[in-house]
């Protein structure tokens, strides 16, 4: 099943630290086990999005690239930025991209809300179970609006605000409510909100 989030901190060496939400660098292949596709599968995700084969497409905190390589496959005249804050989780991801000969995907260290990519330049991003890490999502949101394009689109995937045996805490999960708050606020325009499955909703939006 998925891995659950942590409410501790990374230390360089990969051990824990309180205060932070981040997922630990040291259980990173949780992240791209296969038993994670029982709970959300890219390839269902894609046939939700407005994605075509030449979009450039921001898949924001990444990790080790469980969505990033998918979507390199299938943006496969197009850009993949795979963003994330923990080098070591681009570093897992750099190395999974030379395994399977893509060349399309361009690796991005940011900073909590800062990502250093220009100013309407992508068509698409998708925020999969990384807003509720942040510790800033609304400012999050308000950089992901940035770079897209005018008529671009976002997907926020993330946690259902209820109790179950596996996933972050309830107290660290973003209740879809504040997302869309936090979207609207951004500038997004919401085009839908729904349940995903049992565990996880998505929001859709659009620049």
């Amino acid at each position: 099943m998925s891995p659950a989030a942590t409410t501790n901190k990374t230390t360089k060496n990969g051990s824990a630290n309180k205060n932070s939400k981040k997922f630990p660098v040291k259980r990173l292949e949780e992240l791209t086990n296969s038993e994670r596709s029982k709970i959300i599968d890219p390839l269902t995700i894609f046939g939700l999005l407005p994605m075509r084969v030449y979009h450039h497409i921001a898949d924001i905190g990444c990790g080790p690239g469980y969505f990033s390589i998918p979507l390199a496959k299938y943006a496969f005249d197009g850009k993949i930025y795979a963003v994330d804050v923990q080098q070591k989780m681009l570093d897992a991801l750099e190395e999974h991209t030379r395994e399977v000969r893509l060349s399309n995907v361009s690796l991005i260290l940011s900073k909590e809300s800062k990502i250093p990519i220009d100013d309407d330049s992508i068509d698409g991003a998708i925020l999969v179970n990384s807003l509720h890490e942040s510790s800033k999502p609304a400012d999050l949101l308000k950089e992901t609006i940035r770079l897209l394009r005018r008529g671009g689109w976002a997907a926020i995937i993330d946690w259902r605000k209820e109790k179950m045996e596996f996933g972050p805490p309830v107290a660290a999960r973003l209740a879809r409510e504040t997302a869309v708050k936090f979207a609207e606020a951004a500038g997004f325009r919401v085009q839908s909100v729904y349940d995903l499955n049992e565990w996880e909703y998505i929001i859709l939006l659009s620049a």
